[in-house]
C-alpha cells in the first residue's frame, strides 16, 4: 500500500482496511488473505496479479506498460505475485490523517 500510495501522484485509488466497513459492503465476511491483494472497480474484483496489472492501468503513464504481462498465462503470473508477496514485509503501515484524504475509506 505505501508503494501504491506513492506512486499514485493523481490520487486515483481509494484504500479500504480489510476488517472496515467498506470491504464487508462489498465482500461480506469473507477474509482475504494478508499476503494479497484485491482491487475493486466498476463492479468487478481482481486479485493478485490481475490486480497489479489493473492498478498499474489506472496509475496510467509509464506503469501502463506493465499491461505487455497480460500475455503470460494466468498461473504464471500468480505463481510470480505469490513469490513476491512472500518476501515483502507482513506488516506494512502508513499514517495519513483520514479527514484530511479521501482516500481512506472506512
Amino acid at each position: 500500500m505505501q508503494l501504491l500510495f506513492l506512486l499514485d501522484k493523481n490520487k486515483r485509488l481509494q484504500y479500504a482496511p480489510l476488517n472496515g466497513v467498506t470491504y464487508k459492503n462489498i465482500y461480506g465476511n469473507t477474509h482475504l488473505n494478508p499476503s494479497s491483494i484485491k482491487f475493486y472497480t466498476d463492479g468487478n474484483t481482481f486479485e493478485k496479479s490481475d490486480a497489479c496489472l489493473s492498478i498499474c492501468k489506472i496509475l496510467g503513464g509509464r506503469y501502463q506498460l506493465a499491461i505487455i504481462f497480460k500475455i503470460m498465462p494466468l498461473f504464471l503470473r500468480d505463481k510470480i505475485y505469490d513469490q513476491i508477496a512472500r518476501k515483502r514485509k507482513i506488516i506494512s503501515c502508513i499514517y495519513i490523517d483520514k479527514k484530511s484524504n479521501i482516500q481512506f475509506l472506512d
